[in-house]
Order: structure tokens, then C-alpha cells, then sequence
């Protein structure tokens, strides 16, 4: 017995992506995997505009047997880890690239907080990532972004209710994008060690400081850096990679250490 719409569905099958073609309409082409097989791990790496990651790192850790498994993803982006032991894992994936004349290895994001946190691989499991410059990592205190830590002098901390820092771009950031020019301010806190600023997009810039006085009125102030004991009024900013790809820092980068003075 036939019904209209058994015999319209092969049609359609065929009829609808050929419209859409015709009429330039685009329709997703990467999807992202929804299971996975037994005691197996499954996945795809997007960039930071959702394009496949090529060559990305994925490391999978055993919680109880000290077992671990890697895996690289291939040109669409998808990798896959099967024959693993009925116990529960931990996953990260890591991405390098060029920066600043030398290469950093930074951690990429999952879709939910509960992503990073342990799993079962009884019935298989999927877990997608995607690049991600900025941000918090699951429900921890880390950050994708990098930071700046600074030191102030007395007076300084005496006299200030916080610091505002202007980062201007002087290169693209880190996945090539267009970076633009960043005002934040870091509020004085305690313990001191604490001052500074987080998760700012890995990128290249030029540092400026001014104190924005309890008084209110508006301060520059001079930085000098670690390799720089002569304090300026503006300083590039450029962050030094984590020495060991995946020990460090989420960002990949050590925080930038400043120390902040009056200009004179």
C-alpha cells in the first residue's frame, strides 16, 4: 500500500539539498558525535570559529591505574580512543602553536563544567572540545586566559582604589584573529599576592597603568618587568610559555610580573 508520503520522501531526500545548493543557502557540515562505542572515548576539536583542529593532543587519564591513553585528531578533527579498562578517566586536549618566537601549549575547553570531571567508559563516552581564548575552566579557579600579577609600592597601595590597565594590541591573538585594545581594572585586594588581572586573551600588546586614587583622581604609573628594572610608561607585554605542555597553566603561559611605581 502506497502513501503520499512514502513516495515524496526519496524525492525529498534529494530535492532539498539540491535546492539549498542552488540558492546558496549553507547547512552545517560538522557535526559533532553523539555516542560512542564500548569502552571506547570519542570526539571532534573545533577551533575558535568552530572549524575542525587538526594534529590536537588528547590525553586520557585512568584515575585509579595510573593508566593513560593519547590520541591525535585527524584532518576532519575527530579522534578516538577504544580498548580501555572498565574504570573511570579524566580527558584533556591540548593545542601548540606559534607565539612570540617560541611555541605554547594551550588547554582546550568543553561544552559543559561537568565535562571535566571524571566518567565512566562502560558504554562509551564522547567528549567534544572547542579553542577557546578566554574563560573558566569547568568549576575550578583557573582561567583560559592569561594574567598579570603586579607588585605595588607602598604609596601606591596607600593611596589607590585600584589600578586600570590599558593592553593596546601590537599583533594579531593567539588563534590569528584581530585582537582590539583592552581597559581593565584590577581592584586591591588581600592577600596582595592576589593583585593582578585574569583571564585576558593571549595575544601581543603594549602595557599602560595609571592608579585611580581613592580621591579620585587618575595617576600614571611606571612598569618595570622581571627582565626590565628601569620603570617606563608603557612596557610590551609579552607572555613567556609554560615550560612543559600540560603542567602549567591552562592559558599556557606564566603570569606577567610587574612592579608599579608614580611615574618621576
Amino acid at each position: 500500500m502506497y502513501s503520499l508520503q512514502s513516495t515524496l520522501r526519496p524525492i525529498l531526500r534529494y530535492l532539498v539539498p539540491a535546492c539549498a545548493l542552488v540558492l546558496g543557502i549553507s547547512t552545517p557540515t560538522i557535526a559533532a558525535p553523539r555516542s560512542s562505542a564500548p569502552l571506547t572515548v570519542s570526539g571532534i576539536a573545533l577551533d575558535t570559529q568552530g572549524r575542525p583542529l587538526a594534529d590536537i593532543r588528547v590525553r586520557l587519564n585512568a584515575d585509579f591505574l595510573y593508566g593513560r591513553a593519547e590520541a591525535t585528531t585527524g584532518a576532519n578533527g575527530r579522534y578516538r580512543i577504544g580498548d580501555l579498562l572498565k574504570t573511570t578517566y579524566r580527558i584533556q586536549a591540548f593545542i601548540e602553536r606559534p607565539y612570540a618566537g617560541g611555541t605554547v601549549c594551550q588547554q582546550l575547553a568543553m561544552p559543559r563544567p561537568t565535562d571535566y570531571n571524571s566518567f565512566a567508559v562502560s558504554q562509551g563516552a564522547v567528549r567534544n572540545f572547542r579553542w577557546q581564548l578566554t574563560g573558566r575552566v569547568g568549576f575550578s579557579n583557573e582561567h583560559f586566559g592569561a594574567s598579570i600579577v603586579m607588585w605595588l609600592d607602598d604609596t601606591v597601595r596607600e593611596r589607590a582604589r585600584a589600578i586600570e590597565f590599558t593592553l593596546t594590541p601590537s599583533g594579531p591573538l593567539f588563534d590569528g584573529t584581530r585582537s582590539q585594545v583592552l581597559v581593565r581594572e584590577a581592584v586591591l585586594g588581600y592577600p596582595a599576592s592576589e593583585d593582578g588581572l585574569k583571564d585576558l586573551p593571549l595575544g601581543t600588546y603594549s602595557l599602560r597603568a595609571v592608579m585611580l586614587g581613592k580621591d579620585g583622581r587618575r595617576t600614571p604609573l611606571g612598569i618595570a618587568t622581571v627582565s626590565e628594572n628601569t620603570f617606563q610608561a608603557n612596557v610590551p607585554l609579552v607572555w613567556s610559555p609554560s615550560r612543559v605542555c600540560g603542567s602549567g597553566t591552562s592559558s599556557g603561559v606564566d603570569p606577567f610580573l610587574v612592579r608599579l611605581e608614580p611615574l618621576r
